[in-house]
């Protein structure tokens, strides 16, 4: 044995065992992608293939399978139902101020009023943890009245949230608008129907708008399913919340009763919309000296009669 260990060199034995084991781990990530471009090919002639996994909508929560998203959807559902049987009309205006805002997905108004009272209960017993601990000096009725402020501010948050989503997504729509309505124009003008103009305009404004892509694309699976042309009209102004597009939709349906040029009419309204859009620019710029004129009132006016009359009162008291 000491005669083998002397006639062979260790680090050679140690190469050699290092040299088989890199071999050894190529061969096995060789097959491995052999295997595996096999089965690929094979997928591919019989057209076996995942189905892939459609993407999440703006405002839909991602797709976990976890204890507490699953816990959490169940409490909204409670709410939801609980809502549903009790107060049906206010759940409706609820539900389309969600949809003006952008959250579509079924279990929105679930999770927007779960998030109203859960946002109550955590500020309400933050404030009541910190009222205790940190000012045990103010009276009772003072301890009450701030931990049920922290309750409403946390409860009203949520609306506040969804409010300010509104409006953005209300001047982004409004915004985009007389594009659309200019590349109806072109559909029109190029022989598409209303139906199949309002698909290839979602379509193409994707990018540019996509919350206004996304409702003309609802507003088209309607119409696909069945729905009335100006009845989905109706319901797309509904949802975007403006006064121009329910204005579009009573004029398409105008312009279907009495028989004349659409290509025309989106014309004027569009031009229209635009004219609306300069004059409240107008009037935004015009507006601004007034509104100046309140910071120059509070802030410099002082600081120029201070500087104005300061020489004159020190004169007067030296003299």
């Amino acid at each position: 044995m000491q005669a083998l260990l002397t006639a062979f060199d260790p680090l050679m034995l140690a190469s050699a065992f290092g040299a088989l084991l890199v071999f050894g781990l190529l061969f096995y990530l060789m097959q491995e992608r052999g295997e595996a471009r096999s089965r690929s090919d094979l997928r591919k002639r019989l057209d076996i293939s995942a189905p892939a996994r459609p993407a999440a909508a703006d405002g839909e929560p991602p797709p976990d399978r976890s204890a507490a998203r699953r816990a959490a959807g169940k409490f909204a559902r409670r709410t939801n139902d609980f809502y549903a049987s009790s107060d049906p009309k206010s759940l409706r205006a609820m539900q389309m101020q969600l949809i003006q805002a952008g959250y579509l997905h079924p279990q929105a108004l679930g999770y927007f009023i779960a998030s109203r009272i859960v946002l109550a209960l955590a500020l309400g017993l933050l404030v009541a943890i910190a009222v205790l601990l940190a000012l045990p000096h103010w009276v009772l009725t003072t301890k009450l009245m701030a931990i049920l402020m922290a309750a409403t501010i946390g409860y009203f948050v949520p609306n506040f949230l969804v409010g300010r989503r509104i409006k953005q997504l209300r001047q982004l729509n409004r915004a985009g608008f007389p594009d659309v309505m200019d590349l109806m124009i072109v559909a029109a003008e190029a022989g598409l129907t209303m139906e199949a103009s309002i698909e290839r305009i979602a379509h193409e404004i994707e990018r540019t708008y996509p919350a206004l892509s996304r409702q003309l694309a609802i507003a088209a699976l309607e119409i696909r399913a069945g729905r009335p042309l100006d009845q989905a009209l109706r319901a797309f102004g509904e949802r975007l919340g403006l006064e121009e597009v329910q204005g579009f939709a009573t004029m398409i349906q105008q312009s279907k009763e009495l028989g004349t040029s659409i290509a025309d009419a989106l014309r004027v309204y569009s031009d229209e919309m635009r004219h609306k859009r300069m004059m409240a620019a107008e009037e935004k710029a015009y507006a601004l000296p007034a509104k100046l004129s309140i910071p120059v009132t509070a802030f410099i006016l002082p600081i120029v009669i201070g500087i104005a009359v300061l020489p004159t009162v020190v004169r007067l008291m030296n003299q």
